[in-house]
């Protein structure tokens, strides 16, 4: 399981530690931003074994930072995850978040059903 430790915060943006269960930091993610159009997030990941934990808790932090800074709107965003210098699809695991919840959702009206 993986947290954030607030590092630094600051009126345009912030820095985030992201730790495991014993308080060992295995990666950050930060964010800046100017006004309502720009937005830019950051991140690294350090411990390759807790990738899919990352990814669950830095996309949905980011889906968040999009909706309250950019608004509704389908402005893009400037998003930069690296692990090792290889970069991470933070909005594919999103997507593959989404597409689990809904066949756990239509698993669990089937069975209802039978």
């Amino acid at each position: 399981m993986l947290f954030f430790q607030p590092e630094f915060r600051n009126q345009e943006g912030e820095i985030l530690n992201v730790v495991d269960s014993n308080g060992k930091a295995v990666g950050y993610i930060a964010y800046l931003y100017k006004g309502e159009n720009d937005l830019y997030i950051m991140g690294q990941l350090d411990n390759e074994g807790e990738k899919q934990n990352f990814i669950d808790i830095t996309s949905k932090y980011i889906d968040g930072l999009k909706k309250s800074i950019l608004g509704s709107e389908e402005k893009e965003m400037n998003l930069s995850i690296n692990l090792g210098g290889e970069a991470i699809d933070v909005e594919q695991g999103q997507s593959q978040d989404q597409n689990q919840s809904q066949n756990q959702s239509q698993g669990q009206d089937q069975s209802q059903q039978n």
